[in-house]
């Protein structure tokens, strides 16, 4: 229902697809639950990547529920999906730099309340402005779009984007839909990871690839780990085709009684 309210053209913005290459929309009253002859691919690259065996199991679960319904499930390779993490974190880096650097405290964004002329001003500004993690990705993409830096990191980005999405592409001649993992471990505690961004960066390595490919994508559970913690499954769909991955989720979620599964492995009580 929230889909159908967001859907479609935007005048005022400049990135959104026109109707015509979009389509209509009205995911709600178009959602079905029939998967039967749906294909659905399974990256071993996300079954690797360092994925903790629970995890494995519950989107392997998740898989054969599937193929009960009457999908066709089947492995696939995406190798390009390794270098996902480094060359988003390089771009997102990069476009954070550009679009936050109007946030002077002049025009735009937080004004600190006490300053000793323009310069004073920007520094305060910012620094009182942004959080640690915003200042980290600003430092980050400044330097790869600085002088000598640009073709080593932002543009060879850019190609490894490319080729990724091109992959993609070529992946979704043989699936409808791609299954993996959200997150290669159940959650952990807050602010455990805080002191070792490299390392709470890795917890998105199986999303990312999607923001770099621009594809929709949808996350929902499918099951509980160690700790009665939720695990999720992400389905990946082609440009624009919301609606299929809607009615995958819809009939992963009436075969699911999640109040009902249990840490090991998703079996039921």
């Amino acid at each position: 229902m929230l889909s159908d309210v967001i859907f479609g053209h935007d005048s005022f913005d400049s990135t959104s697809a026109p109707d015509s290459v979009i389509g209509a929309g009205n995911f709600a009253k178009n959602l079905k639950s029939d998967v039967k002859g749906l294909k659905i691919g399974l990256p071993r690259e996300y079954f690797g990547l360092g994925v903790s065996d629970e995890v494995k199991t519950a989107v392997s679960n998740a898989a054969g529920i599937f193929e009960k319904l009457g999908a066709k499930v089947f492995d696939i390779s995406l190798p390009m999906v390794k270098y996902a993490l480094p060359v988003y974190y390089i771009i997102s880096s990069a476009e954070a730099s550009s679009n936050l650097a109007r946030f002077d405290g002049v025009k735009y964004g937080y004004r600190a309340p006490e300053f000793d002329g323009p310069i004073d001003l920007y520094v305060r500004s910012r620094s009182e402005g942004f959080g640690k993690e915003v200042q980290r990705r600003i430092m980050l993409g400044t330097y790869v779009l600085s002088s000598g830096y640009y073709d080593a990191y932002y543009n060879r980005g850019r190609l490894a984007q490319r080729a990724l999405k091109r992959e993609f592409l070529d992946a979704f001649e043989k699936c409808d839909v791609i299954l993996t993992p959200v997150t290669p471990n159940t959650a952990f505690r807050f602010g455990e990871k805080s002191g070792d961004p490299v390392e709470m960066y890795a917890e998105d390595i199986c999303t990312v690839s999607v923001n770099i490919a621009g594809l929709p994508a949808l996350s929902m559970p499918c099951g509980k780990g160690r700790g009665d913690l939720p695990i999720g499954a992400q389905l990946i769909g082609r440009h624009f085709d919301e609606q299929t991955l809607f009615n995958a989720g819809l009939a992963l979620e009436n075969e699911l009684d999640l109040k009902n599964w249990i840490a090991c492995g998703g079996e039921r009580r």
